[in-house]
């Protein structure tokens, strides 16, 4: 929560009205996600990894794969986009961590087009290995903010709350393309 540091963002933010309707609560959290605790964020993240593990174990191939993937990366970070000022105004903060809709986003970036070796999708359990180890890698990025995320959380309203973690996902994207890379050696 990088934006915490951010003073003049936080005043931007205390300075809004409060929102007249509460519905968009419930996308901007991911269906209620972003509630749980400990770790919003990492619960925000389960759900994207389900639906890639349920991508691998139903085995459906790339490129479709990856365009399930990124369209549903461009659609939660659309949504983010657009109700990014109205969660900062129902939530008092420049980045709420109940908001997880950048979780989807970077998530799912980090799935596109990585080249899954065909013996681990045979099982349900070798799918599960995939997904879980790409959550954790995602999350460890998110979590690390290795530059420049936590410049990018700077950004004002939904666009600081999503690129962190789009360059997160990037970030676990690229770390897996090499891992699998040099692992196929």
């Amino acid at each position: 929560m990088g934006q915490h540091s951010n003073k003049a963002l936080a005043q931007r933010v205390a300075a809004l009205p409060p929102p007249t309707h509460t519905w968009p609560r419930w996308i901007v959290t991911g269906g209620g996600l972003g509630f749980l605790r400990p770790a919003p964020g990492s619960w925000g993240s389960a759900l994207p990894a389900l639906v890639y593990w349920l991508l691998l174990a139903t085995h459906v191939a790339d490129p479709l794969r990856s365009e399930i993937c990124l369209a549903g990366a461009v659609l939660a970070g659309l949504l983010l986009v657009l109700l990014g000022r109205w969660a900062c105004a129902y939530f008092h903060q420049p980045d709420p961590g109940a908001v997880v809709l950048d979780e989807f986003t970077g998530f799912w970036i980090a799935c596109a087009f990585v080249p899954v070796p065909p013996h681990f999708t045979r099982t349900w359990w070798g799918s599960w290995l995939v997904a879980a180890g790409i959550y954790i890698l995602f999350r460890l990025t998110d979590t690390l903010k290795l530059p420049p995320c936590r410049h990018l959380e700077n950004l004002p309203w939904g666009w600081g709350i999503l690129l962190d973690d789009v360059a997160a996902g990037v970030q676990a994207n690229l770390l897996l393309q090499v891992l699998l890379w040099a692992l196929a050696r």
